[in-house]
């Protein structure tokens, strides 16, 4: 029987819910190439004006070998992973080292890897999908495509009975039809979870349209509904637990949070390891520098002077950005 130590679970819960923080983050996400074959206009890669290139592998492996315990590593800056033409080295190199590998991909060249990330165990595939036609209000999100969708159900068919990869669909949200559509499609085609994000209206320069806090909920409602229909996991950035238990209990709490957020909860235990190794608090900061892989370890940079004074000077640092921020939407 599985076993979970009540003080872990209720550090897990509480801490999040009352931002305490853990000893060590438990997500690393590194930034591997920001070369983009879509140009989406939600995105904000053009804002940040971010050198267009690839990580060099020896950089890579180096920052790898500085990253001493386990961890979620995710393979993905603002650009699309399969671009790399050392992916399959640098997921090999990462596993080989402890770490549980995930990528998210817009999905388009993903027919050349199914086999590969099959037989390399990677562990979690999340592919960005906001429109299934034409007619989606999804106009500024990642394109419909036929054959991301059928890149999708060909990799989720291969996988047969295997546990991983896992396959995400990411939905961003932009109108209740659009993410509803996507929902039933990632059921229909066998995904096994799907994945509302908040779009981050401070990067719109049109006007661009998304539910309000009211619609939203709704959201989250009936996709569950349709969920349970396929046996689908259903989260936000709030309920995006690997522990089935913490899951079900934070999304109990979750009318709560949309009460009481304080503080966004991205960065309470994650990092993000830009191109050159420079350490930020969330992808959304690119230049605000907590840290250097290169120079300092895990620990120092989670405990450092930089990550303290973010964390007690979050909304300002952060600005207007309420991408999972709650209280300012709609």
């Amino acid at each position: 029987m599985y076993f979970i130590n009540p003080l872990y679970l209720v550090k897990g819960i509480f801490g999040r819910t009352f931002y305490i923080f853990p000893e060590r983050p438990e997500r690393i996400q590194i930034e591997i190439t920001n070369r983009c074959n879509y140009s989406c206009g939600m995105c904000p890669r053009e804002t940040f004006n971010l050198p267009e290139k690839d990580i060099p592998f020896d950089l890579f492996k180096h920052i790898i070998d500085r990253i001493d315990s386990r961890y979620n590593v995710t393979l993905t800056g603002w650009g699309e992973p399969l671009l790399h033409p050392q992916l399959m080295e640098m997921i090999a190199y990462t596993k080989n080292k402890g770490h549980k590998v995930g990528l998210t991909t817009n999905g388009l060249l993903l027919a050349q890897y199914t086999e590969k990330f099959i037989e390399i165990r990677l562990d979690k595939l999340t592919i960005s999908l906001d429109s299934i036609d034409d007619e989606s209000g999804a106009k500024e999100g990642h394109p419909s495509s036929k054959v991301v969708q059928k890149n999708i159900e060909s990799l989720v068919k291969l996988r047969g009975t295997k546990p991983i990869p896992v396959v995400t669909i990411q939905i961003t949200m932009h109108d209740e039809k659009q993410c509803l559509d996507a929902v039933r499609l990632a059921g229909e085609i066998g995904a096994d979870r799907v994945y509302l994000i908040r779009l981050n209206m401070p990067m719109d320069k049109s006007g661009f349209k998304r539910p309000g806090l009211k619609e939203e909920l709704e959201i989250y409602e009936k996709s569950e509904q349709i969920a349970s229909e396929y046996g689908l996991q259903v989260d936000n950035n709030y309920t995006a637990f690997d522990n089935i238990l913490f899951r079900f209990l934070y999304k109990k709490m979750r009318p709560a949070m949309y009460r009481f957020d304080k503080y966004c909860p991205k960065p309470y235990d994650y990092l993000y390891i830009n191109i050159d190794g420079r350490v930020t608090p969330c992808c959304d900061l690119p230049r605000h520098e907590v840290g250097n892989i290169l120079k300092e370890d895990i620990d120092e940079i989670w405990n450092s002077e930089n990550m303290q004074y973010f964390r007690k000077n979050q909304n300002d640092i952060c600005g207007n950005c309420d991408a999972l921020r709650l209280k300012q939407i709609g």
